[in-house]
């Protein structure tokens, strides 16, 4: 029960994620403050180190000397963890009744909640779980495996393989040893070296009703709305504490309804076809594009050398296909060979896995068996990171990849309901169709990353200043152009990406019997990948590449990965799961909402009438419409009246300019009938067709921009918390709230983060991510020099900045910049709304040139 009560280290004891010094607050011109400042620094350095004997020492005698002094109230704060650590809960609850008399209403207020997590609570009641007919979930007809025991997990450090640095690539990822092993109750990977994070999610079904937080997962000493309270002159400590219910499972669950598995593979195939016209479209387009270049070129120069290419001229159909049929059929082991360059992929052996796993071991012996398909190869991946996937063209080559972070981070039964998952995709057949749309977008997003990186090493070895420009201006825009490309190449797979998410989770949930572990498991994996994120001080290579894989979007978890130590489960995803325009914002995104994921689950663990590891079954459940005559009518007005119209303004203009399209037509057919023929050309005039639709999406983006950009002014620019921000179930992207946020600015270095491609705000509550567009547009970025622009926000990566911009809240959290600026007094400059301005007028210039032109 101590454990569960256990008081967080207070942030002003937490390393910052940049620094090696521990933090303090703004210092204190009292002299008597400033003569035990020193004793205090070493106070709190020995409590750090958790040698709770000399921290004692050292702080009580701080106290002596400086009781009324911000420096003894932060001993006295430092005290309570120190004696809550050595056990002393007795001295501990005296203190804070101590702090508790303190004027100080802050003071007072943090003492209070720090007695609520010291005395322990009456012991929770277990809920009714009453099935709901209305959302019983669909059903496979799987039976569960035996519930394995839960084993605790012992470190694979001891044969750790050795990464081949002679192979001149740089590696996706850093490999960092393990850190502690796991525990059932807390699962924050070892090293993060800012404050841990929980975990977020996607869906797809659920309404709107604020959650009840679980009694074993409740906030104390937070406000309302999930805040540390501010103390002046104190660092106030975070006392929330991750806690898992550790819920049970069904032994033997009822059948779920059968999937629609042909409507799916279909959908699946379909995707695929999508991919390779898009790839071909792009390749045609780059292909004739540059002989268009080499044809000006060679006008210019006269130079053979610009000569155009004759096998750019012909049709990249055939090449495309032979492309795609050797990528699918050697994808198993094209993507080992990727992973084995870059990661030191290795065999996993089945002692290793039961070492960790017996259940794991068991359900993939079981599964395999029953479903009469080859066992997959396992796969060892020697990161940190928390991570699973399959990939292959076949059920026989299949493979499924498991990370060492996930082996010793999840328990027994959370590392048995992944590999079902995993399972579930091979079965269905869709881990074939991703393999391939992997393996194609590696092409675009290799180069991106090796141009990036080789310019650098090529650069340092040229001693001629323009050699060195000509190089990064070549540089820069092939690895621009190919990053594009890669985020091109994702969209046509996005739909399936989320669809077969679904899919595996209930299966999954079923092949187990265990929707609680899955739970934990995915939960585990998005505070694992944030706070990877944060011990890596960038996104990783590989986790960005490979995200269409991942169990949870990398996207999702920077922010709810980060956000979960510091707020209940509950509390973050409320949005996720009762938002009611959450599923038109989940568009462009490869993975469904995890709060949504959740939700799903705690139902199948109530519609077996278990006890859910999350309050999220009965969340967001909404009143159904009345319907009547004029239903259809009304909600078409009301829709035009929603926040989600405007929202979507630009893209909902490009259909409603058919519409005038239609208007046009009809006057040009009446005037065609009569003797005012100076009109009748309106009739039927195609090129009408195609300038009103940029005309559409000119005038759509126009209506907007004045809601999407506020002015932002001192007065009314907030500093919100991270918890605050994800707590409110309403807010939209339309929602720009002026924020300033300060921290330390993470993301990659040099030319692969020109763009603002990994821009990540690392606060005392979470991580956020950053958008960011030159004031001179995409030129301004990748060549700033030439318009005097030297600042870009990947100059600041690794120091203290000060955000300021508009926050977004959609299926992810992002602050669109207006400046960046750091201690140091550099500022960089970004333009959204000026982009936005110029995208509108350019459209509509467009728009009106091609109905200028008339039919060709």
């Amino acid at each position: 029960m101590l454990e569960q009560l256990s008081i967080d280290q207070p942030s002003y004891l937490r390393k910052d994620a940049s620094e090696s010094t521990v933090m303090a607050p703004p210092t204190n011109p009292n002299p008597a403050d400033s003569s035990a400042k020193q004793s205090l620094e070493a106070g709190l350095a020995a409590l750090k180190q958790q040698d709770y004997p000399t921290a004692i020492a050292i702080l009580e005698s701080v106290t002596k000397t400086a009781a009324n002094q911000p420096s003894g109230i932060r001993a006295q704060m430092g005290l309570v963890a120190a004696y809550k650590a050595t056990g002393n809960v007795k001295k501990a609850i005296a203190l804070c009744s101590s702090l508790a008399k303190s004027p100080n209403s802050q003071v007072k207020t943090w003492a209070d909640r720090a007695l609520k997590e010291l005395t322990p609570p009456r012991p929770p009641k277990p809920p009714e779980n009453k099935p709901k007919s209305a959302e019983t979930p669909p059903e496979t007809g799987f039976v569960a495996f035996d519930a394995g025991t839960k084993s605790p997990k012992k470190s694979l450090g001891g044969d750790r393989p050795t990464l081949d640095k002679k192979t001149g690539f740089l590696p996706l990822e850093p490999v960092v040893e393990p850190g502690n092993t796991k525990s059932p109750h807390i699962s924050p990977p070892p090293p993060p070296p800012t404050p841990p994070i929980r975990p977020t999610s996607e869906g797809g079904h659920g309404g709107t009703a604020p959650t009840e937080t679980a009694p074993d997962t409740e906030i104390s000493g937070e406000n309302s709305s999930g805040s540390p309270t501010d103390i002046p002159g104190v660092a106030s400590p975070d006392i929330y504490q991750l806690t898992w219910r550790e819920a049970g499972r069904a032994k033997s669950p009822r059948p779920l309804k059968p999937l629609k598995l042909l409507e799916f593979r279909i959908q699946a195939v379909a995707s695929a076809l999508a991919l390779f016209f898009l790839a071909r479209f792009v390749l045609q387009f780059l292909l004739t594009n540059t002989n268009s270049l080499l044809v000006q070129l060679y006008i210019f120069t006269r130079l053979p050398i610009f000569a155009p290419i004759q096998l750019f001229y012909r049709d990249p159909t055939p090449f495309v296909q032979m492309v795609f049929g050797l990528l699918l059929a050697s994808s198993p082991w094209l993507i080992d060979a990727l992973l084995k360059l870059f990661c030191g992929i290795e065999t996993l052996r089945g002692s290793v896995l039961s070492k960790h796993s017996k259940e794991a071991s068991r359900v993939l012996r079981s599964f395999c068996t029953k479903q009469n398909m080859p066992v997959p190869v396992l796969k060892l991946l020697p990161l940190n990171v928390p991570v699973a996937f399959s990939y292959g063209g076949l059920p026989r080559f299949a493979r499924i990849a498991v990370s060492r972070g996930l082996l010793e981070q999840l328990t027994d039964d959370e590392i048995a309901t992944i590999f079902a998952r995993e399972l579930v995709h091979i079965y269905h057949w869709d881990f074939a169709p991703m393999s391939l749309a992997l393996l194609v977008i590696q092409i675009p997003y290799l180069i991106y990353w090796q141009v990036a990186h080789w310019q650098e090493r090529l650069c340092d070895l040229m001693t001629i200043e323009f050699l060195r420009s000509a190089v990064k201006f070549v540089a820069a825009a092939i690895s621009a152009t190919s990053y594009g490309i890669y985020k091109l190449f994702r969209w046509p797979m996005l739909w399936l990406s989320r669809r077969r998410v679904y899919f595996s989770d209930r299966t999954a949930a079923e092949i187990t019997g265990n929707p609680n572990g899955l739970t934990r498991a995915l939960s585990k994996i998005a505070i694992g990948i944030a706070a990877n994120i944060e011990q890596q001080k960038q996104t990783s290579f590989f986790l960005e590449s490979f995200d269409l894989l991942l169990p949870v979007g990398v996207g999702q978890a920077v922010t709810l990965g980060s956000a979960a130590l510091h707020a209940p489960l509950e509390q973050i995803l409320l949005w996720d799961v009762s938002n009611r325009e959450r599923n038109w914002l989940t568009v462009n995104r490869a993975h469904p909402l995890l709060g949504e994921r959740l939700k799903l689950l705690a139902l199948y663990a109530q519609f077996w009438k278990l006890e859910t590891e999350l309050d999220l079954a009965n969340a967001g459940v909404q009143e159904q419409p009345r319907k009547g005559k004029l239903s259809l009518f009304k909600s078409i007005i009301e829709f035009k009246d929603s926040k989600l119209f405007l929202q979507g303004a630009p893209f909902f203009g490009i259909p409603m300019s058919l519409a005038i399209v239609g208007v046009l037509w009809l006057i040009g057919g009446i005037f065609s009938r009569t003797s005012i023929w100076q009109l009748d050309w309106l009739w039927g005039d195609r090129s009408i067709i195609w300038g009103c639709l940029p005309i559409g999406f000119s005038i759509g983006t126009l209506m907007r921009i004045n809601y999407f950009f506020p002015d932002i002014t001192p007065r009314e620019t907030a500093s919100p918390s991270l918890p605050e921000i994800l707590s409110n179930p309403e807010s939209l992207p339309l929602d720009a709230e002026p924020v300033r946020l300060e921290g330390q600015l993470l993301g990659r270095s040099g030319m692969s983060n020109w763009l603002g491609q990994d821009l990540i705000l690392q606060t005392a509550t979470g991580l956020v991510r950053l958008h960011y567009v030159s004031r001179f547009g995409y030129i301004g970025s990748l060549w700033p020099f030439l318009f005097k622009e030297t600042t870009r926000p990947s100059d600041l990566i690794g120091t203290s900045v000060v955000a300021t911009g508009w926050l977004r809240r959609g299926a992810t959290v992002a602050i669109d910049l207006e400046s960046l600026s750091s201690q140091g007094g550099r500022v960089s400059d970004s333009g959204h709304p000026i982009w936005s301005a110029i995208l509108a007028f350019a459209a509509a210039f467009w728009g009106a040139y091609i109905i200028i032109q008339g039919p060709r």
